[in-house]
């Protein structure tokens, strides 16, 4: 299967809190990030559907936690988690 991503991956595990309007809050664990959004390692996926918007905050003591939130937005569901881009 061809790769056809833009932007590298890595590896990382770190918590994000998952929140709109109908759901929320929902944890998860970030397995890899880019420049363009992160894959979400997620117990139910199936709970989620293509072009879901969420307020995203990263959970890691690392991170800086006065940032707002950014807005995300599903677009890939797999069997063990989802895809999830940077919108402006």
């Amino acid at each position: 299967m061809e790769d056809r991503r833009s932007h590298l991956r890595r590896n990382t595990l770190c918590r994000i809190c998952l929140n709109n309007e109908y759901f929320g809050p929902i944890e998860g664990n970030i397995i890899n990030m880019s420049e363009s959004g992160v894959f979400v390692a997620a117990a139910t996926p199936s709970d989620f559907s293509l072009g879901m918007l969420f307020a995203a905050k990263v959970l890691d003591p690392d991170w800086d936690q006065t940032l707002p939130p950014l807005m995300m937005k599903v677009v890939r569901i797999e069997t063990d988690g989802i895809a999830l881009e940077f919108t402006v």
